[in-house]
């Protein structure tokens, strides 16, 4: 939620300097690298893969050169470090193109046939995310699933206000799996 703790974790872990964006950095790796340990294995019973051979993240279209997602999934999560590929780049046009899905925001590398776990940071409207996915099944990958480090939710939308007051009665637990809602491990 705007505002809130981890919210504010994923703003700043990309916008202060000095001391405080190495801290920032190493709680979202240790969040992402956690759930991924935990949880990859039922991404990929969902997608029907045994595996993803290629990790790669959503890159920035505001016009950051070095996007801190990228050092989270490339040199700091110890269960993406090996598989992460730097794949994606925006298009000259990226910018322009505000929050709508398209598929000329990316391009990618050639792909031949490998499954791909995609990691944006911030999910608001998914477009960035889906076009990303996108430039990489146009490259040649087979299955692509995007893991988000978090979820802007707009209260004012639909049912969200139901959702976070029934979410905010259940107690957190790493065990609780988004696709398998229930203890699982």
């Amino acid at each position: 939620m705007k505002g809130e703790q981890y919210a504010n974790e994923l703003w700043r872990y990309k916008n202060v300097a000095g001391p405080q964006r190495q801290y920032f950095r190493m709680g979202l790796a240790a969040v992402l690298w956690r759930f991924l340990a935990v949880h990859e294995p039922c991404v990929r019973a969902h997608c029907a893969v045994p595996s993803f051979d290629v990790v790669t993240t959503v890159p920035s279209t505001s016009g950051r050169s070095d996007h801190p997602l990228q050092a989270l999934a490339a040199e700091m999560v110890g269960v993406t470090r090996d598989r992460y590929r730097d794949l994606l780049a925006p298009t000259p046009e990226a910018s322009g193109l505000g929050r709508a899905a398209s598929p000329r925001r990316y391009t990618s590398t050639a792909l031949r046939g490998e499954n791909v776990l995609l990691i944006d940071d911030t999910w608001a409207t998914g477009n960035h995310a889906q076009s990303a996915a996108a430039a990489l099944k146009a490259a040649g990958a087979d299955r692509v699933a995007i893991v988000a480090l978090g979820r802007h939710l707009n209260t004012d939308y639909g049912d969200t206000a139901d959702h976070v007051k029934h979410a905010r009665l259940r107690r957190f637990s790493w065990n609780t799996c988004c696709l398998r809602p229930w203890d699982h491990l």
